[in-house]
């Protein structure tokens, strides 16, 4: 018994067309049907972000402005730490010449062991460290917030009005601002003093000692 069949040809460039049911040589392939007005909304943005990401350079994090007063230790490695000002590390000195204490150490709530001290104001506040200003910025009490360090110590000082620079180098005695209310400051009477100039201008001093990784107390360094 013998089969009548035919062989068809097929060429390399030819191509088979599911739907039209076809061959078709390479040059006569029908054209693809247009896009519709939603595809083409669709694929304008994505096609933008593709090429954004491949072209547009990446933008540097900030970093955010802490909220609390609570000092920390660095986390940078030795190269990268700070180039402290040249000096004695152990050395500390008072930040007034003149002085009243108006509140022994406090703070260990939010991580310090501070006091206040006063001297007026308008007062000069001076270093009492060889050191580097490593941070100053606003806390979310209001709160302006100086911090000085060196190999041994970090120094934070609230409330004055600061006149430095993060990355300032200072010596011992060299002004860093003058004394205020700037902040959450209160009188005797536990009122707030926010607005009244002549109320409870001082200095929040708190001292870190990198050596024992623990707060000191302040009047142990500033006693004569």
């Amino acid at each position: 018994m013998s089969s009548n069949f035919e062989l068809t040809a097929v060429w390399e460039d030819d191509w088979y067309d599911d739907y039209e049911g076809g061959w078709y040589e390479d040059d006569l392939l029908p054209a693809p049907p247009p896009l519709s007005p939603t595809a083409v909304i669709i694929l304008i943005p994505l096609l933008l972000m593709i090429m954004g990401g491949i072209f547009l350079p990446r933008l540097q994090t900030r970093t955010a402005v802490p909220d609390t007063a609570v000092p920390h230790t660095s986390t940078t490695d030795a190269s990268q730490s700070p180039q402290f000002q040249p000096g004695d590390p152990q050395a500390f000195a008072n930040i007034y010449d003149n002085y009243t204490i108006t509140q022994g150490p406090h703070g260990q709530s939010y991580g310090h062991s501070a006091i206040d001290i006063a001297a007026g104001r308008g007062s000069p506040i001076k270093s009492p460290v060889n050191g580097v200003v490593t941070e100053f910025y606003v806390d979310q009490y209001n709160n302006p917030t100086l911090v000085i360090e060196n190999d041994v110590y970090t120094v934070t000082m609230l409330h004055g009005d600061f006149s430095v620079a993060v990355g300032d180098k200072l010596k011992i005695g060299d002004q860093v601002g003058t004394e205020g209310n700037n902040g959450y400051t209160m009188d005797m009477a536990g009122n707030l003093c926010y607005g009244r100039v002549t109320c409870g201008n001082h200095t929040h001093l708190n001292v870190y000692n990198k050596q024992i990784g623990a707060n000191i107390n302040p009047l142990e360094l500033i006693r004569d």
